[in-house]
């Protein structure tokens, strides 16, 4: 165990992975450790660290990048749409597993900078969860919700591939997703609904404007 780890409580990234809230600390805590062992991160890394997790943890990590800086270095935005719109597809088809094409794979960023960010949302996830519970299952885990949240994703994915060259707009994508993950991996229907609603007042927005 890693002398933060000592100090911060926050599980060793070989342990077992957390379930219901306290899976949103974990999720982060694993992708600092990732950043700690690698010297670039590329997305294909995070597929193979996270994917075998189920959708929602890879999907959590792929929204936090969408939404730090990370997501406005051009071609990565798009190349985390794509990500994400596989993880959504994945989701509707009820299917394990992420594909992506090589070149979208050997998309990359500094591993130190991932560990900055990850370091940086670590205390805000550990914040979060102390709200999070399992409630209203059938939107956190009913199979027309997931399915639903799955299409959503996908179209917010594929537009990143068009729109993702206005920086701007990345992390505005990048917000719903990241409510969803949330909600999915804490088992909380409640924060689910909320991306639902989140997503709603930006493609009004998006499209008043």
């Amino acid at each position: 165990m890693t002398k933060r780890q000592e100090h911060d409580g926050s599980p060793p990234a070989d342990g077992p992975r957390p379930r219901g809230p306290q899976a949103l600390p974990g999720a982060v805590d694993r992708l600092r450790a990732l950043g700690a062992r690698e010297r670039d991160i590329n997305l294909g890394d995070l597929v193979d660290a996270f994917g075998a997790q189920g959708h929602a943890p890879l999907l959590m990590i792929v929204s936090i990048l969408m939404i730090v800086p990370v997501g406005m270095i051009p071609g990565v935005g798009g190349a985390l749409g794509l990500l994400a719109a596989a993880i959504g597809v994945q989701m509707i088809a009820g299917r394990d597993g992420i594909w992506m094409p090589r070149s979208a794979r050997q998309r990359s960023v500094s591993a130190a900078r991932v560990t900055a960010i990850a370091d940086k949302v670590y205390p805000f996830s550990v914040f979060l969860a102390r709200f999070l519970e399992a409630r209203w299952q059938w939107l956190a885990a009913g199979r027309v919700s997931v399915v639903a949240i799955g299409f959503l994703v996908t179209l917010a994915g594929l537009s990143l591939l068009v729109i993702g060259v206005i920086p701007v707009l990345v992390p505005l994508m990048g917000l719903p997703v990241a409510v969803f993950a949330m909600g999915l991996m804490a088992e909380d229907g409640a924060v689910v609904a909320g991306g639902y609603g989140l997503l709603i007042a930006i493609s009004a927005g998006t499209f008043l404007f």
